[in-house]
C-alpha cells in the first residue's frame, strides 16, 4: 500500500483470520474527522445533539433496517465520537466450524456482506449523503479516517463495553479529546 509521506502507515487492529460477519457482539468507535466536535456538546443533563449528531442517531438507528442479521444493543453519540455495540446474529448461521482458511476476509474491492467494515461505510455513507443533502447550514460531517473495532468475546467484555458507553458523557470533561478539557484532580 502507497503512502503520503506525511501520512503514517496504520497498523491493523483486526484479529488475523476472524470473519467480521460471523455472529458477535462488536463494540465501534467512529470519530469526526480532526476529532472535531461538530456532532453535540455535554452539558448537567447529558448530550445535546446538532442536527449532524442528530443525523448520526438516526442513521446508527436505521442500520437493522439494512442489515436485518445486525442488532443494536446501546450506543452513544458525544461531541466528535460515537460508541456503539453491533449484534451480529446472522439467521443463515453456520455452527460448524469452519478451518482458519476458509473464512472470508474483507479485501478492497471485495467487500463481504453483512460484515461489519462493509456495515460502517454504509452507515459513514448514508450520514455523509443526509448531510450534504441538509442543505448549506450544516457543514460537513467529515469522518476520521477508518474506525476503531473491538470483537467482544466474553460477557464481562460486553458489559463493560456497555457500562463505558452509559457512563461516557460524564467522563467527557476530562476526556483528551475534549478542547474545553478540564486537568483531573
Amino acid at each position: 500500500m502507497e503512502t503520503h509521506r506525511s501520512q503514517k502507515a496504520r497498523r491493523s487492529i483486526r484479529l488475523p483470520g476472524f470473519a467480521y460477519s460471523r455472529q458477535g457482539n462488536y463494540f465501534i468507535t467512529i470519530c469526526a474527522d480532526r476529532r472535531r466536535c461538530l456532532f453535540g456538546r455535554i452539558d448537567e443533563n447529558g448530550t445535546v445533539l446538532t442536527k449532524i449528531g442528530e443525523i448520526i442517531k438516526e442513521c446508527w438507528i436505521e442500520i437493522p433496517q439494512h442489515f436485518p442479521d445486525v442488532g443494536i444493543e446501546s450506543y452513544g453519540v458525544m461531541p466528535n465520537h460515537l460508541h456503539g455495540i453491533l449484534v451480529v446474529n446472522p439467521t443463515s448461521l453456520d455452527v460448524s466450524p469452519q478451518p482458519r482458511l476458509t473464512l472470508t476476509a474483507e479485501s478492497f474491492g471485495k467487500p463481504v456482506s453483512g460484515s461489519i467494515p462493509t456495515i460502517i461505510r454504509s452507515f459513514k455513507a448514508a450520514v455523509t449523503e443526509r448531510v450534504q443533502q441538509s442543505g448549506p447550514l450544516i457543514s460537513g460531517a467529515g469522518w476520521h479516517r477508518g474506525y476503531f473495532e473491538r470483537v467482544l468475546r466474553h460477557s464481562r467484555e460486553f458489559v463493560n463495553a456497555k457500562d463505558y458507553i452509559i457512563k461516557n458523557p460524564l467522563r467527557w470533561a476530562f476526556d483528551e479529546e475534549n478542547p474545553e478539557r478540564k486537568s483531573p484532580l
